[in-house]
């Protein structure tokens, strides 16, 4: 869309958030849809299901991934049975068998290496490309969002589903999803290699598993539990932070500096303890696991010694690979386990972080093209307004039978009380939002039936904030036409006055911005927005309170760039000054959603109606307060005159 100044930014599923339209089968959670402080299911069938499409792509690789998982678990967990085998043989003195074993464990060694390798490299170049596709596609369907969404969406939330959630989905796709797949195949053959090698000691080992279960359960239960607490106080004491950075010049206004410290100390301790807490959980599950290796090695031990007691000297050699490799199995055993148990958070936190993801992506734009749509070539510049209605709230109307047709270069301003529907009519006109009944015609096309991104390439808006983006005074202002010459730049610039203060600035238009042009002065910025909008040579031209936070001074300046802007262009223009005001072709005034008057400046003050009451209560003020400014700085001027044309005592008078 064509903006030119700033901007600014959910509910159920069944509308999705911010109004949007989403697909079935999925729970709202939150005002917007989802909470931070969720935690999913270890397994989600339907997020995985919707892994898959992004997965088929890189089959190829995907197999080569998994094959050499398969082969680095497989050399990994038969490593224990070759060195029972090769003690066996060295017990019975076959040094052939001995040498035999060595090089295949060897072997076995370099190809779980090599398959490592190739699984780790693989599984690389495919979560880089996963990443970069899924968030480009998140953050491409965000840009196609309509306004409604960000309205109510917090934009750090949004961010973090464009950054956190992706990078946990990329670690899902690629090493997480492997690793958990070769600690259960690592699993599957320690019990089938346990079983065959010895089924009743196999048995012995097993026992410890049903109380490690158990206590498993437990731990999970209270570990979700204080996960999802830790994301809860971290999420409040980063709200609180970026509150109070981002309002510091209010805190230290009030003298809050005090009164906030403790309640971020607050915060902190609680956030402190929470982690502790989460920490004591964390740690305190290795140990178990540990217990369950020591009680299931001794017990392997035990039966394997009471066994020996009663062996031949033709079992012993046997009995030597069964107790060699039981013993290193048993630790082998509990591996994985381990894995599985540091794996639980990120498998939860990447089902939910697919969950919001899906949601997003699933969050269909409530303005949409239609599939005949047409596009908009050129625009004359012709506005009607057709009986408009339009309500953000159902049963809650902003506006009422707005019926108005605006000629081609005619400039309307709309003035009324706060709320009653001004700034909607001009988002409306950009198709930010969609009318609830009526029609909006651009040169007698229904901009419903035009496709919005050739709508608003011939509309232009300037807020009262004007947003200035990261980089150059020459890139801003060449913001709608990258392709723009310095030529052109500067005509641009010097149409509306800009040219003037840009070239004493230090590096003139190659002056770097600070963040959103904190560099500069408000109406300086406002002269840079306007410097783009002419630049993107708008057919129709929106101005929303432009000059509302200059000083009378910098007003006059940017009155003279004003005209210089809206001179054949359809123009909208919403105003509290009277100077901006006054040069309109026509005022509308609105009530309560509905025109109540419209007229010239004239026309509307003979009348005597609201617009008059306004102008009495608003224009009148401002205009005695200027008049009085400027009478005290004629008399303050007068006094330093006299001051400076008084006769000066004599040296030493006084004395």
């Amino acid at each position: 869309m064509g903006m030119f100044g700033g901007g600014a930014g959910a509910g159920g599923w069944s509308t999705g958030i911010g109004g949007q339209t989403m697909g079935p089968g999925r729970t709202g959670r939150g005002s917007d849809g989802w909470d931070d402080e969720y935690l999913g299911k270890v397994y989600d069938a339907k997020v995985v299901q919707r892994l898959m499409p992004y997965l088929k792509q890189y089959k190829l690789q995907a197999s080569l991934a998994f094959t050499c998982m398969v082969l680095s678990a497989v050399t990994s967990f038969l490593q224990p049975l070759l060195i029972g085998l090769t003690v066996k043989a060295g017990i019975q003195h076959d040094t052939r068998q001995v040498w035999l074993y060595l090089g295949i464990m060897m072997g076995m060694a370099f190809m779980g290496w090599a398959s490592s390798y190739i699984q780790l490299l693989t599984t690389s170049w495919m979560g880089n490309r996963l990443l970069m596709q899924l968030r480009t596609e998140m953050y491409d369907h965000m840009q196609g969002l309509s306004l409604s969404f960000y309205d109510e969406m917090e934009v750090g939330r949004m961010i973090s589903r464009l950054t956190s959630d992706v990078t946990v989905m990329q670690e899902l796709l690629t090493s997480g999803s492997l690793t958990f797949m070769a600690d259960i195949v690592g699993l599957a053959i320690v019990v089938v290699t346990l079983l065959f090698i010895d089924w009743q000691l196999a048995l012995v080992t097993f026992a410890i598993v049903p109380p490690l279960v158990l206590i498993m359960v437990w731990w999970a239960g209270h570990a979700k539990a204080a996960f999802v607490d830790v994301r809860i106080k971290i999420s409040a004491l980063y709200g609180t932070l970026a509150e109070n950075v981002s309002g510091v010049r209010a805190v230290q206004s009030m003298s809050r500096e005090d009164e906030n410290a403790k309640r971020f100390d607050s915060l902190n301790q609680q956030n402190r303890n929470a982690n502790i807490w989460a920490g004591m959980l964390s740690a305190a599950i290795m140990p178990v696991i540990e217990l369950a290796v020591a009680v299931a090695t001794a017990a392997v031990v035990i039966v394997g010694g009471l066994r020996a007691l009663n062996a031949s000297s033709v079992d012993v050699a046997s009995l030597f690979l069964v107790l060699t490799a039981f013993t290193i199995y048993v630790g082998r055993f509990f591996d994985p386990i381990r894995d599985l148990v540091l794996q639980y958070t990120m498998l939860q936190r990447a089902m939910a972080g697919g969950e919001r993801i899906f949601e997003v992506l699933d969050t269909a734009p409530r303005i949409q093209d239609k599939p005949d749509a047409m596009e908009l070539e050129s625009v004359e510049g012709r506005v009607d307004f057709d009986h408009v209605f339009f309500h953000y709230i159902e049963g809650v109307p902003i506006l009422r039978d707005v019926d108005l047709h605006v000629q081609p270069g005619e400039t309307i301003a709309f003035v009324g009380h706060t709320g009653a529907g001004k700034t909607t009519i001009t988002s409306l006109v950009s198709r930010g939002y969609e009318v609830t009944d009526g029609a909006i015609r651009i040169d007698g096309h229904d901009i419903r039936d035009v496709k919005r991104r050739s709508l608003t390439r011939h509309m232009g808006v300037v807020l009262q904030n004007p947003y200035l983006f990261s980089g150059t005074i020459r890139e801003n202002i060449a913001y709608g036409r990258p392709e723009a010459t310095d030529e052109a730049v500067r005509a641009a610039a010097e149409a509306v006055g800009a040219d003037e203060f840009i070239t004493r600035l230090e590096h003139g238009y190659d002056t770097v911005l600070q963040q959103r042009g904190q560099n500069l002065s408000v109406g300086q910025r406002q002269l840079i927005s306007f410097a783009r909008a002419i630049l993107a040579s708008p057919r129709i031209l929106v101005l929303d309170e432009a000059t509302a936070y200059v000083d009378t001074q910098t007003e006059v300046i940017i009155q003279r760039a004003l005209r210089q802007l809206l001179k054949n262009r359809t123009s909208f223009v919403i105003a509290h000054r009277l100077s901006t005001i006054r040069e309109a072709n026509r005022i509308v005034v609105l009530d309560k959603g509905s025109i109540a008057e419209i007229g010239s400046h004239d026309e509307l003050l003979a009348q005597g109606g609201i617009y008059a009451n306004l102008y009495k209560m608003t224009y009148e003020q401002e205009r005695k307060a200027n008049e009085e400014a400027m009478a005290g700085e004629d008399v303050a001027f007068a006094r330093r005159r006299q001051g400076e044309l008084a006769p000066q005592p004599a040296a030493g008078g006084g004395q």
